[in-house]
C-alpha cells in the first residue's frame, strides 16, 4: 500500500517557524560553522598583518618605459598588490619608480630607464625600477635566467644577490647569467670595461672578460665602507687603513706603524694595531732588501 504526498509527517508549523528564525539569527550575526576538522582555519601570526611586498620598494619621481617582446611579461605599479600581463594589442606601457617587470619563462621584457640605460629580461626574471634621486640603483634585477645590460650614461645596476654592475656612459651590452642554482656570471661584450662591487671586493671587467658570482645566503651586497679608512696600494695588493696608522719607508712591500689605536686590514686578515705595533706586507719570494736573490 503506498502512501500519498501529502499523507507523509510533516513538521510542525511552530517547529519550521521557529528554524527559519534561528537560521535568520545566524546569518544576520555573522555566524558560520567551521566545517573543517583539520588542520582547520589559520591563524595571523602578527597583528596587524605585515604590509607585505608592496612596501618594499616605495613610488619614486622617475618613469621607465616597459615592452612586451613575447609573452609572458607581467607588471606591477608601485605600492599595489595586484599586477596586469602586457598582450599584444597593449605592449607597452610606462610605470612609476618601483614598480616591478616580470618576464616568464618564454617571455622577454624591455626596460627603457632615465638616462636611456636599457635592461632586458630574457625567460624567468623579475626586477624593480630604482630611483636614483634616492640614491638606489637604477634596476635592482631580483632574479634572471638571463638579463641584457646597456647604459646610456654612467649609472648602477643591482645584480641578483645585492652585487652591483657600474658601467660607463654608452657601454655594454653587459651579459648576466644564471649558470648554476647558486652561481652567476658576469659577461662583459662591450668594447669598454665594467666594475662589479661584490662585498668586499671591486672587480673590473676587461671586454671579453667573465666573472663567476656565488650566491651566499647572507647576500653579495658591498660592504659600507667606514669613513674614517683609507686603501693604500702595495705589491702584495690593497691595503685598508683605519685610525692612526702610517705608513713608512721600505725597500719592498709596505711597512706600517701605529702611532694610536688603528686597525689593517689585506689579504683576508683584519689586524688589531697598538700605539708602536708595525706590521709589514710584502710579495711571496722577495726578501726584506728588496734584492731579488
Amino acid at each position: 500500500m503506498q502512501r500519498d504526498a501529502h499523507d507523509r509527517p510533516r513538521l510542525p508549523r511552530r517547529a519550521v517557524a521557529a528554524l527559519a528564525l534561528f537560521t535568520s539569527a545566524l546569518v544576520s550575526g555573522g555566524c558560520f560553522i567551521e566545517t573543517q576538522k583539520y588542520p582547520g582555519i589559520m591563524k595571523p601570526t602578527s597583528e596587524p598583518l605585515p604590509p607585505g611586498a608592496k612596501a618594499t620598494f616605495e613610488r619614486g619621481a622617475e618613469e621607465a618605459f616597459v615592452i612586451r617582446h613575447s609573452d609572458s611579461v607581467d607588471v606591477r605599479i608601485a605600492e599595489t598588490n595586484q599586477k596586469y600581463a602586457l598582450k599584444f594589442y597593449d605592449k607597452r606601457t610606462r610605470i612609476p619608480a618601483g614598480s616591478w617587470v616580470h618576464s616568464g619563462p618564454t617571455g622577454h621584457a624591455e626596460v627603457i630607464l632615465p638616462g636611456q640605460t636599457q635592461v632586458n629580461l630574457y625567460g624567468r626574471g623579475s626586477g624593480v625600477v630604482g630611483s636614483e634621486s634616492r640614491r638606489e640603483p637604477t634596476f635592482p634585477i631580483i632574479d634572471s635566467a638571463s638579463a641584457s645590460v646597456l647604459f646610456g650614461e654612467a649609472g648602477q645596476v643591482q645584480l641578483p644577490g645585492g652585487a652591483l654592475l657600474e658601467g660607463r656612459d654608452n657601454s655594454g651590452p653587459f651579459v648576466v647569467e644564471t649558470i648554476y642554482a647558486r652561481v652567476l656570471r658576469v659577461r662583459n661584450r662591450s668594447s669598454s670595461p665594467c666594475r662589479v662591487a661584490y662585498r668586499d671586493e671591486v672587480m673590473r671587467l676587461e671586454p671579453s672578460e667573465i666573472v663567476d658570482l656565488a650566491l651566499l645566503e647572507d647576500g653579495s651586497s658591498p660592504f659600507e665602507t667606514d669613513p674614517t679608512s683609507r686603501t693604500v696600494l702595495s705589491d702584495a695588493g690593497p691595503v685598508e687603513l683605519r685610525g692612526d696608522v702610517d705608513v713608512l719607508p721600505t725597500t719592498a712591500g709596505t711597512r706600517l706603524r701605529a702611532s694610536g689605536n688603528g686597525e689593517v686590514e689585506a689579504l683576508g686578515l683584519r689586524l688589531s694595531l697598538r700605539p708602536g705595533d708595525e706590521v709589514q706586507f710584502q710579495p711571496i719570494g722577495v726578501p726584506e732588501d728588496g734584492v731579488d736573490r
